[in-house]
């Protein structure tokens, strides 16, 4: 069986901790995992669990070890800075850009060779990824240009909902100018054909929320609605895709089990539903690409972190939908 991949985030944050407590509940089941990434981190990361993790050079092959492998994949030893990760400041963003980058760079390649059958996610600092060299924004877009994506989709899920943002991380001002029918249609084919692959829904219900109050009322409060989402989604229609829209965004959330999936034009009209209804347990995972991908739906919560109480449900339900997801679809990978 191909193994899971844990890659392990911001060496300053909660993701390594938060891995191993969801792998320490049995969130992979019986599917084998590897973490990757800086060994010290991992290290450390167990003493604070109070698990055993073992370093292995490479993913394939026997495993022997007491407690959960780690590859260290590109990034070799760490720098120096990184013998205490509890330390780690700003003054370090360069160090841990580099420790997360590395890390997702290493278990994208081996995903899309076909030798792991999906790769899970620990939150990131994007100012870190910045001070390294990096220059998209975020996880989802890092990633989606490692594997030659053009159209991602960040799909966030709770147990009874599933969010689609249109546009991410982009100031609020820009959204009306990126909101192009293309988009919107694109972004509905990619929905509607992942989530039949990995949530099990042969003929997913997508609902549309409007850009503007009321769905713009009839073009008195914008016209977003009537020339670029409706078009997109009578499009839709006509390609067999079961779409509705677009409907005001400020009702839509009273109904969600109306829709399987409902896709908003800007990222707060998405999240602000989701984190209020899943704030601990949600789960974002990237529609559109060849490798299967998720990651707990927080941050790296720099507050708490290396203290021992974070919270693991999130990283638990993103692990649990790795597992699950590949099972349904396979190893979606192509070189």
């Amino acid at each position: 069986m191909k193994p899971l991949l844990v890659t392990i985030g911001d060496p300053a944050g909660i993701g390594a901790e938060v891995a191993l407590k969801a792998l320490q509940d049995g969130a992979a089941a019986d599917r084998p995992v590897v973490l990757v990434g800086s060994p010290v981190v991992w290290r450390r990361a167990a003493a604070l669990v109070g698990v055993d993790v073992f370093v292995v050079p490479e993913i394939e092959g026997p495993m022997e070890g007491s407690g959960w492998p780690v590859w260290p994949a590109a990034d070799g030893e760490t720098a120096a800075c990184l013998a205490d990760p509890a330390t780690l400041n700003d003054s370090h963003l360069r160090e841990r850009g580099e420790v997360q980058v590395r890390a997702i760079e290493a278990a994208v390649a081996v995903c899309r060779n076909g030798r792991a059958a999906a790769m899970v996610t620990m939150p990131i600092d994007k100012r870190a990824n910045q001070a390294c060299g990096v220059t998209f924004p975020g996880h989802t877009e890092l990633i989606a240009d490692l594997c030659g994506c053009v159209r991602p989709v960040m799909l966030l899920f709770g147990p009874d909902l599933r969010v689609v943002p249109i546009t991410v991380h982009v100031p609020f001002r820009a959204v009306p100018d990126l909101l192009r029918a293309d988009l919107v249609l694109e972004t509905l084919r990619v929905v509607r054909r992942d989530v039949s692959r990995y949530f099990g829904i042969p003929k997913p219900r997508l609902g549309v929320c409007g850009l503007n109050p009321h769905a713009g009322e009839g073009g008195l409060f914008g016209t977003e609605e009537i020339h670029v989402l409706a078009p997109a989604v009578a499009q839709a229609r006509r390609e067999g895709i079961d779409a509705e829209g677009p409907v005001p965004a400020d009702s839509a959330f009273a109904f969600p089990d109306r829709w399987d999936v409902i896709l908003c034009p800007t990222h707060d009209q998405a999240l602000i539903p989701l984190k209020q209804r899943h704030f601990a347990c949600g789960v974002n995972t990237t529609l559109g690409l060849p490798i299967i991908r998720t990651s707990p739906d927080h941050g790296t919560a720099r507050d708490i972190a290396w203290q021992g109480r974070a919270d693991s449900c999130s990283a638990f339900h993103a692990i649990r939908a790795a597992v699950e997801f590949a099972a349904r679809a396979g190893s979606v990978s192509t070189s």
